[in-house]
């Protein structure tokens, strides 16, 4: 458990070593993953906090995380923070680049079924399309919306179609990032 590694949440930070500090527990520790990615998706102040722990395994472990991509996934879905949502759209992104990229991770290759696929394209259409939630999201669902596209069929053709509706609402960030994926899907 957490509290008997004497870990406080409420001083997690993007500092480095703050999140330095996170990974490392986790790594040392594998066993508080299920606690942490439960803690995500609870009913309480720091559950944001939690979030961005997860991202930050994400940037420099992203294997650790494989095995609980479901329930991940799961959890995502309850989110109504934008807060929340960023690391995990930012998760998403990184799991299908890493699966994508011109360097794939069999781990996370091996983890990217295709309902775990679906699943992912589910989310990250949650997210585009809903106006509450910020660019920084929606620019993580787009990209990986394009790269899912490459195995589900329909999605390059709703995502040009979202894209090119919310483009001439959205923030200079949000239509740097539309052009860019617009220019790919053509």
């Amino acid at each position: 458990m957490l509290s008997d590694l004497h870990f406080d949440i409420k001083q997690l930070n993007h500092s480095m070593a703050s999140r330095a500090k996170a990974v490392a527990l986790v790594i040392d520790h594998p066993e508080v993953l299920p606690e942490i990615i439960q803690n995500a998706y609870a009913a309480n102040k720091n559950h944001v906090k939690y979030c961005w722990w997860l991202e930050f395994l994400n940037r420099q472990g992203i294997e650790i995380l494989c095995p609980f991509i479901d329930n991940i996934l799961k959890g995502a879905k309850q989110l109504t923070s934008d807060s929340a949502i960023r690391p995990m759209a930012k998760i998403i992104e990184t799991f299908v680049l890493n699966n994508y990229g011109e360097q794939t991770r069999k781990s996370v290759a091996k983890m990217m079924t295709f309902s775990v696929k679906e699943e992912m394209v589910s989310l990250s259409f949650l997210w585009l399309i809903d106006e509450k939630i910020k660019v920084a999201s929606q620019a993580y669902s787009m990209t990986s919306l394009y790269h899912l596209g490459k195995d589900i069929d329909w999605v390059h053709k709703e995502l040009g179609i979202v894209v090119e509706q919310n483009y001439a609402f959205g923030s200079a960030a949000y239509k740097a990032r539309a052009r860019m994926v617009l220019n790919k899907l053509k």
